[in-house]
């Protein structure tokens, strides 16, 4: 007789196929709740809706958007909200121009220039607010100018023809400049196809992550131009540079220090610590070019702009102390500008110490003047005076005086624009439309000479390298040439000074590096 086995001896059912293919089905289930989970987890962590390639990075205070914005906008800061919104703007009307052309008109081919750079802030940031939106400005302006693109004149100056297009990226690499490898892999691959990338402009300020990502840039062939990059020691096999180095800088500083009594050339180096390849290279320039000056004479403070102090920033009572002991009238300053202001703070107490001679501050920089104007009265009040070379004087040219040939027609289209006067006193707007225009002008003469819609990225490179002698360009900051072998330094580029308070007269002719 057979036995019924009793009910703990049945078979389970998901032991069976009834099981298997209910566990297949929850399985699909579960997978697709996953896939749903994780796309949506993606979405939470786009900075805007329809632009993946925007994302917000780290957390609490340290979360910011990183990544590239085309055509969908996103603001970064409210202050940048108008512009980029320009600039998006700008991008869609590029594109349809392809896509969808008005009756009657043929398709306009466009390529990708980038725009690498901080796009967000904070008080030790890379670069401040205002530096940021004067940048982004002045590479509009030159996107406009190569576009003529709406709210210009018929008349306005282009930038050698109107072909292709160009639809400007902004790639947002961290207010540090230190998450910049995820947006350059994303601008490797945007280098082919119909519309390619064909080179990033801009790279922030002169510190190891630039390096880092130059060099990263140049192993995905792709051309690089440094807007205020003046680091010597920035070197990467594409990287090029539309301002002067910092031995530019010391070179026309002595020039002009030179014509000083000699009683007034005892110089004192005050120099920031921190690893910064500017700061790093000033010094060393000073070194090299004022000997004589400065003998033995130096000391060191920790600055403020990054996120790796070591040290208290910001303390200058060394430097007071020891300007004081020597009585030294010329301080040449290896630092950055947002920690001018507080040096001059600290001189103006001298005669507490009993130095009663007027001080000049000596320094080469793009904006570092610009930073110092909140402390004017008290330079006026102190006898301070500070003298900076630099690689813009836009007040002095706006006028008229000694200005380079291409910084008129880069004005009108920059006024046609509504942009301010004021946007220009930092250098930070001409220095990027000249970044951003050289990319122009190397990409139109290749389409010129081949008859393509668009060239590679190493075609844009060569071009670069022959952009001498009778391919000169006549950017806003001067009639500059580049070539391979200058280390992507500009050749014949004005090395102007700018002095506050103002001398009286006229400038002197700028010294021009070789």
């Amino acid at each position: 007789m057979p036995v019924s086995p009793r009910p703990d001896e049945l078979r389970p059912w998901w032991k069976g196929w009834l099981g298997i293919g209910v566990l297949v089905v929850v399985a699909a289930l579960v997978a697709g709740g996953s896939l749903w989970l994780v796309q949506r987890a993606d979405e939470a962590e786009r900075c805007t809706d329809g632009e993946p390639n925007l994302v917000w990075n780290g957390s609490g205070p340290e979360r910011e958007c990183i990544g590239v914005m085309d055509e969908t906008h996103f603001a970064f800061d409210p202050q940048l909200k108008d512009i980029t919104e320009r600039i998006a703007k700008e991008n869609q009307r590029v594109r349809d121009q392809w896509e969808k052309p008005e009756a009657g008109k043929r398709r306009v081919p466009y390529v990708k220039v980038a725009l690498l750079t901080p796009l967000t802030t904070s008080d030790t940031s890379a670069l401040p607010i205002e530096e940021i939106k004067s940048s982004l400005e002045g590479a509009y302006t030159a996107q406009c100018r190569a576009n003529v693109c709406p709210g210009l004149s018929q008349d306005s100056p282009g930038v050698h023809g109107t072909t292709p297009q160009i639809q400007l990226l902004l790639a947002s690499e961290g207010k540090h400049q230190d998450r910049w490898r995820p947006v350059v892999e994303q601008l490797a691959g945007l280098t082919g196809g119909s519309h390619p990338l064909v080179a990033v402009a801009g790279l922030g300020i002169s510190i190891p992550d630039t390096q880092a990502a130059a060099e990263e840039l140049s192993k995905r062939k792709i051309p690089s131009i440094g807007a205020v990059l003046t680091a010597t020691d920035l070197d990467a096999k594409r990287l090029f540079k539309v301002s002067p180095s910092n031995s530019d800088y010391s070179r026309a500083l002595r020039q002009r220090l030179d014509k000083l009594p000699a009683d007034q050339r005892k110089g004192y180096l005050v120099f920031d610590s921190r690893n910064d390849n500017y700061v790093q290279t000033m010094r060393k320039s000073f070194d090299e070019t004022f000997p004589e000056y400065i003998e033995n004479r130096s000391v060191s403070f920790v600055g403020t702009t990054g996120n790796n102090t070591e040290g208290e920033p910001g303390l200058f009572i060394n430097a007071l102390n020891n300007i004081c002991h020597t009585k030294s009238e010329l301080v040449l300053y290896a630092g950055r500008g947002r920690d001018l202001p507080g040096l001059v703070k600290a001189l103006s107490t001298r005669g507490q110490c009993g130095h009663t001679r007027p001080v000049t501050i000596a320094t080469g920089s793009t904006g570092a003047v610009q930073q110092a104007r909140q402390v004017m009265n008290l330079l006026k009040g102190s006898g301070i005076t500070i003298l900076q070379a630099s690689a813009a004087a836009a007040e002095q040219w706006v006028k008229g005086v000694e200005a380079p040939t291409g910084f008129k027609p880069f004005y009108q289209s920059f006024k046609e624009l509504k942009f301010p006067d004021a946007a220009l006193s930092d250098g930070y707007a001409i220095m990027h439309h000249d970044a951003v225009q050289v990319a122009v002008l190397a990409t139109r003469m290749v389409t010129a000479q081949t008859g393509r819609a668009a060239p590679d990225v190493e075609t844009v490179y060569l071009q670069i390298t022959n952009l001498h002698d009778a391919g000169r360009v006549a950017l806003a900051s001067g009639d500059l040439s580049f070539d391979d072998h200058s280390a992507g330094w500009p050749h014949n580029k004005p090395v102007p000074m700018i002095q506050v308070p103002p001398a009286d007269g006229r400038p002197e002719p700028a010294y021009r590096t070789p």
